[in-house]
């Protein structure tokens, strides 16, 4: 056997205490701390796809509101036709209407879209504005699609206009 003196003896411990740390380094301490840095990083992902998905659902909620909000508008009971009626009565233009004209045009599953044509002879430019404010504001979805004026005989400020309302209703 050999005989190993202190010196050698100290060497062979000090390098034993070096394989140890080593060992514990590489098979305890990187590993802890690599586990530790992938649940970081991952903690990060995961953040940003619940901001993500915060996101989604804040554009949804705003979706089925604006849903419910034109639901509330179509299931409305009055007609086009009648909230025309009722804005040229409340402006007294209604004695220069001409006709009223409903034209469904598109159904897709429970809406039904309607064109309605209305002409009036004879209206001053402010009155018809008003009108137009009026059924704008009605609370109604619809829109103008044709507006047309034309400047009559009878008088130097007086137009007949035709307009035609695209409306959405539910049946």
């Amino acid at each position: 056997m050999i005989e190993l003196n202190k010196r050698e003896k100290r060497l062979i411990a000090l390098l034993a205490v070096f394989l140890g740390i080593l060992f514990l380094y590489f098979a305890v301490i990187s590993p802890l701390v690599s586990w530790k840095e992938r649940r970081n990083r991952e903690s990060e992902s995961n953040m940003t796809k619940l901001n993500s998905l915060d996101k989604i659902y804040e554009q949804y909620r705003d979706a089925r509101e604006k849903i419910s909000r034109y639901n509330a508008q179509l299931s409305n009971a009055k007609g086009i036709t009648s909230i025309i009626e009722e804005n040229a009565q409340s402006l007294d233009i209604l004695k220069n209407k001409v006709y009223t004209r409903d034209r469904p045009t598109i159904v897709q599953g429970k809406y039904k879209k309607i064109s309605s044509d209305v002409k009036f002879e004879g209206i001053d430019i402010t009155s018809l504005l008003n009108f137009i404010h009026k059924m704008e504001n009605s609370g109604m979805p619809m829109h103008i699609s044709y507006l047309r004026l034309n400047q009559t005989v009878k008088g130097r400020n007086t137009y007949d206009a035709t307009i035609t309302f695209n409306s959405i209703t539910s049946q």
